[in-house]
């Protein structure tokens, strides 16, 4: 009883002295602490520092209001975010909590796209932006590695025009049969059989289509349609079976194109006129008649349609730049007279490689800046219904240019992130959001007109669309051929460590 009365007396004791103490003014409180602690001996003193270090020592980004903590995180670059997760486990927690924060440097960093994400709400956004930043911060990472393949030899020639498409690389040469189709696993290569495009001309163009359809155009103005099987499934076995030898151009063919969903193959040629012809019997089914040499044709429909139930076909001549559309993907709507036909771009100093992504017009020119050539990056936002005859409004809403001193050769490819250029003696990636330049690859120097020019083409090109697919593992962004070399380029990053939620 008298140990409960002495409890209760200190504790009425110390809610007076409570009272009192808030009534003291700030120099007076500083002073009875002080006084306080000259009291304690030294175990007293060690307690109470420890006791009273969280209160002393409060965590001023643990106690943010959190939307005032996701704007000011959101101004902040990717490399800053990152490190505050590093300051301790509290800010760690804190940020790896911030979904607001992640999901804008995930749209600002280009990775990947949205539309194409399954389970868009439930992603890792802190691991994608820790990956994606780990592939800037190494991207001198990348590698250029050397093949000889086993079919070259000495007297083999040159290759004159070559394309990949899901792993197959098909190459097409100066001497014997003249074709040659290569298959990909990971890094590697093997030889998988040959054809004899060269029995209906030197070859120009080609291009290997998914279903396995195979079209060249040659310099003799044919055209002829290949069939690549498996002739025993499961087995390494392969040949590719002549379909069709497509007569009608008078002069060399310099691009082709196809489509398995309207059954037809396409050619431009520097007689001026492109050709519609049909995958079943090789008939010509209709001819465009043009001023100019065709330099570049490529059919957009289905899923490659810039605009919804629409199909296009894209026509780059040495002057301007041309867009047919129809209605549908039907191949009797484009046969028609009635096919709507625009021109789009005036120029007679665009590069080859024009392309048409989520309606826009991406393409390249040479220009002259205080006696010095340039290459101008161009991106026009097309108005796609005005394209197809639907709006009296101008052909694209906004136009955004980037200059580059010197002159680039191609534009290979672009995606919804990043773009590949040829120059004379590299490769170049550009980040098409800033205009910025991320890596160049050297390849073998070769004028414009030289035979041995190199034949370049776009690895697995889904990486232009976003770093989201860039395995960890690297990815083959382009592969070239100069002589007998094939010269692999890939991505293959290191990831740098940073703490999960957890750590």
């Amino acid at each position: 009883m008298e140990e409960l009365g002495r409890d209760i007396l200190a504790e009425d004791w110390f809610t007076v002295c409570k009272e009192k103490f808030r009534d003291l003014s700030p120099a007076e409180k500083s002073s009875v602490i002080l006084s306080l602690i000259d009291m304690c001996d030294t175990t007293a003193r060690f307690n109470l520092l420890k006791s009273c270090s969280n209160a002393l020592h409060c965590d001023i980004l643990a106690s943010m209001p959190q939307i005032a903590l996701d704007q000011i995180l959101g101004m902040l670059s990717v490399d800053d975010v990152l490190n505050a997760c590093k300051v301790s486990h509290q800010w760690n927690k804190c940020i790896s909590e911030s979904k607001f924060v992640w999901k804008k440097k995930w749209l600002e960093m280009g990775i990947g796209s949205c539309r194409d994400q399954k389970q868009y709400h439930k992603r890792d956004w802190k691991q994608d932006c820790v990956t994606a930043q780990g592939l800037y911060s190494k991207i001198d990472g990348r590698k250029a590695l050397d093949y000889v393949l086993d079919l070259f030899n000495d007297n083999y020639g040159y290759i004159s025009a070559m394309d990949y498409c899901n792993g197959k690389l098909v190459l097409c040469h100066s001497s014997g049969e003249g074709g040659s189709i290569f298959s990909q696993k990971g890094l590697d290569w093997s030889y998988l059989c040959s054809f004899p495009v060269a029995e209906h001309g030197y070859p120009s163009s080609v291009r290997l289509l998914a279903s396995g359809l195979i079209v060249v155009g040659s310099s003799n103005g044919k055209v002829t349609i290949w069939n690549f099987v498996n002739i025993q499934p499961g087995s390494c076995h392969h040949q590719v079976n002549l379909n069709h030898v497509c007569h009608g151009h008078t002069s060399i063919i310099l691009s082709v194109d196809g489509s398995d969903n309207l059954g037809v193959v396409v050619s431009g040629s520097r007689d001026a006129r492109v050709k519609v012809w049909s995958i079943v019997n090789g008939i010509c089914l209709k001819t465009f008649d043009f001023s100019s040499p065709i330099l570049q044709v490529s059919l957009l429909c289905g899923k490659g349609s810039p605009l919804k139930d629409y199909s296009f076909l894209l026509i780059h001549s040495s002057e301007k730049i041309i867009l047919q559309s129809w209605v549908g993907y039907h191949l009797q709507n484009w046969l028609k007279d009635d096919v709507q036909e625009e021109c789009i771009v005036t120029d007679a100093n665009i590069l080859p490689g024009i392309h048409i992504k989520d309606g826009i017009l991406y393409y390249c020119s040479v220009t002259m800046i205080d006696g010095l050539q340039h290459t101008d990056f161009n991106c026009k936002y097309l108005n796609m219904q005005a394209v197809v005859g639907n709006s009296n409004l101008p052909f694209y809403v906004t136009e955004k240019v980037f200059s580059f001193q010197g002159i680039f050769r191609k534009l290979m490819q672009v995606g919804i992130v990043f773009a590949l250029l040829i120059a004379d003696d590299n490769i170049t990636a550009i980040d098409i959001r800033s205009g910025s330049i991320l890596f160049k690859e050297y390849v073998p120097y070769s004028a414009a007109t030289s035979p041995a020019l190199p034949q370049i083409t776009v690895g697995v090109g889904k990486w232009l669309d976003g770093l989201l697919y860039v395995k960890q593992h690297g990815m083959v962004l382009a592969l070239a051929i100069y002589g007998r070399n094939l010269t692999v380029i890939s991505w293959a990053p290191s990831i740098p460590e940073f703490p999960s939620k957890e750590d």
